[in-house]
């Protein structure tokens, strides 16, 4: 179907909807979004800065040694 004028389409635009928290950053998780999921259900935003937060939230800091 080829449309000449998309102005005549009714389409509306929706907000996306939520579908879960991020762990990292605690913000909300989209519909469309790049996610990492993992075993236990948490999510995390595809981004460094979230799986930095995520992994300094929930590890442990140590100091590594022979």
């Amino acid at each position: 179907m080829c449309v000449e004028n998309p102005m005549v389409l009714n389409v509306k635009w929706e907000e996306p909807r939520v579908i879960g928290e991020c762990a990292g950053c605690f913000e909300n998780i989209v519909e469309g979004e790049s996610i990492i999921e993992f075993l236990d259900g948490q999510m995390i935003h595809y981004d460094k800065y979230c799986a930095m937060a995520f992994c300094l939230e929930s590890g442990e800091r140590k100091v590594a040694w022979e």
